[in-house]
C-alpha cells in the first residue's frame, strides 16, 4: 500500500486531506487525529464520534483508507487513558498502524510505555510503528534498536523515515546490517539534499518544511527500498522544500506523481 502522511500537508484539515490524496492516486492516507500538546488544534478528531464516522464514509465513498493514525508520540508527560481514546478512534476510522514517535529522554521509561501500547493497540487490531527522530529522544537507528529489543513485543515494529535516516548519522549500511529486518513495519518515504544540514535547528526545519519528492535529491531510496520486508508499508512524508505556498490539492497532485512515478510496478501493486 502506498500512502501519503498528513505532514505532507499538516495544513490540510482531515476531510481535506482525505479527498486530496484519493484525488491523487494514493491508497492510502494518514491522519492526525490525536493532537499533540504544541499544536492542540491539528486535528481534535479523537474524542469526536460523529467527525470520525463522517471522515470514515468520506473515505470509503472516495475509494481510499485512512491507513496511518497520529500523533501517538510519548513524551515523559504520559496519560494511557488518552492513547486508549484514540485508539478506539483509530479504529473506528479502519486505520492498519498508529505512528509513535519517541520523544522520552528516558529510554528504559520509553520502553516500557512502548510495550504498553504496542499490546493496547494490538487488542484493537493496530500495528504499532515506532519512530526515531534526530531531534527526539529516540535519535538513532542504534537507540531505536535498543528500545525495540527491549520493548520485545510483536505489534511493535519500527518506522523508518529516510530522512530521520540520513540527518541521525546512519546509512543503508545500518539498515543491511540489521540482523533482522522484519522489524521495519513502515516506511516514510522522501528525498533530501545528500549533504546534512549543520545544525539540529536546521535538520529540524528541513524535516517539517523543506523535504523534496522521491527522485528530486540525494538520497539512496532504491538501496533502502530493496531493504525492507515484502509486507513493509510505505507512506510518503514530505513537506516540499518549494510548494509551502501550493494549495493542498496542487501539492498532493505533484506527491502522487512524483511518488507513485518514482515507485516500480510491484510497489504501486501492493
Amino acid at each position: 500500500m502506498i500512502c501519503v502522511s498528513h505532514m505532507t500537508a499538516l495544513d490540510a484539515e482531515p476531510e481535506r486531506m482525505v479527498e486530496a490524496a484519493a484525488r491523487a492516486g494514493f491508497e492510502g492516507v494518514g491522519l492526525r487525529i490525536f493532537p499533540p500538546r504544541h499544536a492542540p488544534d491539528q486535528y481534535p478528531v479523537t474524542g469526536d464520534p460523529a467527525r470520525t464516522r463522517a471522515l470514515r464514509k468520506r473515505a470509503d465513498d472516495a475509494g481510499i483508507r485512512i491507513f496511518e493514525g497520529e500523533s501517538f508520540g510519548i513524551g515523559p508527560d504520559f496519560h494511557p487513558e488518552s492513547y486508549l481514546r484514540a485508539l478506539d478512534t483509530a479504529r473506528l476510522l479502519g486505520a492498519g498502524v498508529i505512528v509513535s514517535a519517541g520523544i522520552d529522554d528516558d529510554l528504559s521509561r520509553l520502553a516500557d510505555r512502548y510495550r504498553w501500547l504496542a499490546e493496547r493497540a494490538a487488542d484493537h487490531g493496530i500495528a504499532l510503528a515506532m519512530e526515531f527522530m534526530p531531534y527526539r529522544g529516540m535519535k538513532t537507528l542504534a537507540q531505536a534498536l535498543e528500545v525495540h529489543a527491549v520493548v520485545d513485543h510483536p505489534n511493535a515494529r519500527l518506522l523508518i523515515d529516510a530522512v530521520h535516516l540520513s540527518r541521525s548519522g546512519a546509512d543503508v549500511a545500518d539498515l543491511a546490517a540489521i540482523p533482522d529486518r522484519r522489524i521495519i513495519g513502515h516506511f516514510h518515504i522522501c528525498d533530501a539534499l545528500a549533504t546534512p544540514p549543520a545544525t539540529l535547528e536546521e535538520k529540524l526545519a528541513e524535516s517539517r518544511e523543506g523535504r523534496l519528492y522521491p527522485g528530486e535529491g540525494g538520497l539512496p531510496l532504491r538501496e533502502m527500498l530493496a531493504l525492507l520486508p515484502d509486507d513493509c508499508s510505505i507512506s510518503l512524508e514530505a513537506p516540499h522544500r518549494d510548494q509551502q505556498g501550493w494549495s493542498v490539492e496542487d501539492r498532493l497532485m505533484a506527491a502522487g506523481r512524483a511518488t507513485l512515478g518514482f515507485l516500480s510496478p510491484e510497489w504501486v501493486a501492493q
